[in-house]
C-alpha cells in the first residue's frame, strides 16, 4: 500500500518562479514524459504521472500509473532534468487514477546538477565501515574548556601572520547587533569598507546593510566604525554542529586604512574546518556493517539505511566517513555531508553530498570511471 514518506532532514533548497505559459508547460510536460517521467513528490513509492492535457477552464488532468486515493487535498508533481522543478496544485477531483488540479504554483531550484546520477548500481555498489557520532555524548563537556583551548590553538597556529585576529567565545562577550546577525543567518560578516558599508560579494557572506538599515541604525554604525578606526572587518562565526547548530564562538579581525585581506577568510575556513574535525576524533566510532547504495554521482550518494545505529548518529552530527564499494573493485574511502534523510517503510533513504575522497585527485578519478564502468 502506497503510504506518504516521513521526512527526517532535508536541506533547505533555494527556488525561483519556473513561468511556464499553458502552450509552453504542455510541451515541457510531454518532454519530460518521454525522458526521466513526471512523478508524484512525498511517497514511499515512486508513483508516476502522466499528463493528460489542459481542460478550459484551466484545470489540469494527470493520470496515475497505480490507481490509490490520494492523502491530501494538494498534490505536487516533480521532475529533475538538470535542475529540480515543483508545480503544486489543489486537487480539485479524483476518479480513481485520474486528478484533475488547478495549478497554484509552479517553480524551480536555482541550482542545477550538472553530473548525472546512475541509478544502476543496486547488487554492484554497497556502502561500508561507517565512521558516524556516537550518540551519548556530553554537550556540556564539548563546549567547555577542552574545546576552547582546541580552536584557540588552531587559530594561533594558522593565523600567526595576523597578529590582530582573535578568537571571541561566546560565554565570554555580549552579542552586539553584528554578533546577533551571526548568530541569526549563520554566515560571517566579511565588510570591506564600513564607510560606505559595503561587503565581500559571495554567497557565502551576509551583508548587513539592509538589516541596519531596516532597524534605522545604519547612520550610527559607520559612526561607530569611524570612532574607533575600523574600516574593514570579519567575522566569523564557529558552530558546534551536534543536532542543531549551536553558536560556540567567532572569530575577528579589524583593520584601519586597508581592507582585510580574503586570505584571511579562507584561513577562517581552515580553522573551522580542522575544529570540527578536532573536536569529533574522540567522539566517533566504526560500525562495520554494509547497505545497499541506491544510486550514484559524482557529487553525492543515495544510500538504503537499514541500521538505526547510522540514523541516530546522522541526527546528532550530519556527516560521517564511509566505504564505497564496488563490485570487484578496491573500496573507495569517502566523507559525506547529510542533505536528506526520508523514512519510507522499515528503512531509510539517505542523500549526502561528497565532501573529500580519500586519495584526492586519482582517488576522484577511479571513482568516476566506476561510476560509468557500471551504468
Amino acid at each position: 500500500m502506497i503510504q506518504p514518506v516521513k521526512n527526517h532532514f532535508q536541506t533547505e533548497r533555494e527556488f525561483e518562479p519556473f513561468d511556464l505559459n499553458a502552450s509552453n508547460l504542455n510541451e515541457f510536460f510531454k518532454g519530460r514524459m518521454s525522458a526521466e517521467g513526471l512523478l508524484l513528490k512525498g511517497l514511499d513509492s515512486e508513483v508516476r504521472v502522466k499528463f493528460k492535457g489542459l481542460r478550459p477552464d484551466g484545470l489540469h488532468i494527470f493520470e496515475m500509473e497505480v490507481s490509490f486515493e490520494l492523502f491530501n487535498t494538494s498534490f505536487i508533481v516533480y521532475t529533475t532534468p538538470s535542475f529540480h522543478a515543483e508545480f503544486e496544485y489543489e486537487l480539485v477531483s479524483q476518479k480513481e487514477n485520474l486528478l484533475l488540479g488547478r495549478l497554484i504554483d509552479q517553480r524551480k531550484s536555482k541550482s542545477t546538477r550538472s553530473d548525472d546520477r546512475n541509478n544502476n548500481v543496486s547488487g554492484n555498489v554497497v556502502a561500508s565501515n561507517f565512521l558516524i557520532a556516537k550518540t551519548d555524548i556530553d554537550f556540556s563537556k564539548l563546549t567547555g574548556v577542552s574545546s576552547q583551548v582546541i580552536l584557540t590553538d588552531i587559530h594561533r597556529n594558522l593565523l600567526k601572520d595576523y597578529p590582530k585576529s582573535k578568537v571571541v567565545f561566546l560565554a565570554n562577550t555580549e552579542l552586539g547587533e553584528e554578533v546577533q546577525l551571526l548568530k541569526e543567518h549563520k554566515k560571517p560578516i566579511y565588510v570591506t569598507n564600513t564607510s560606505l558599508m559595503e561587503s565581500f560579494d559571495s554567497h557565502e557572506i551576509f551583508d548587513p546593510k539592509e538589516s541596519f538599515e531596516e532597524d534605522f541604525i545604519l547612520e550610527d554604525k559607520i559612526a561607530e566604525y569611524k570612532r574607533t578606526k575600523v574600516d574593514s572587518f570579519l567575522m566569523y562565526p564557529i558552530f558546534i554542529r551536534m543536532n542543531d547548530l549551536h553558536f560556540f564562538a567567532y572569530l575577528t579581525i579589524s583593520l584601519e586604512k586597508s581592507m582585510v585581506p580574503l586570505e584571511v577568510f579562507e584561513k577562517y575556513k581552515e580553522v573551522e574546518a580542522t575544529f570540527q574535525e578536532r573536536i569529533m576524533d574522540s567522539n566517533t566510532y566504526v560500525l562495520d556493517i554494509k547497505q545497499s547504495v541506491l544510486n550514484v554521482s559524482k557529487g553525492g550518494v543515495c544510500i538504503e539505511i537499514r541500521n538505526r545505529e547510522i540514523i541516530k548518529a546522522l541526527k546528532v552530527k550530519p556527516t560521517m566517513t564511509l566505504d564505497i564499494n564496488f563490485k570487484m573493485q578496491a573500496p573507495l574511502r569517502m566523507a559525506v555531508e547529510l542533505k536528506h534523510m526520508t523514512e519510507i517503510k522499515d528503512y531509510f533513504v539517505i542523500g549526502s553530498q561528497i565532501i573529500g575522497l580519500s586519495g584526492d585527485k586519482k582517488a576522484k578519478d577511479i571513482y568516476a570511471s566506476l561510476i560509468t564502468f557500471f551504468s
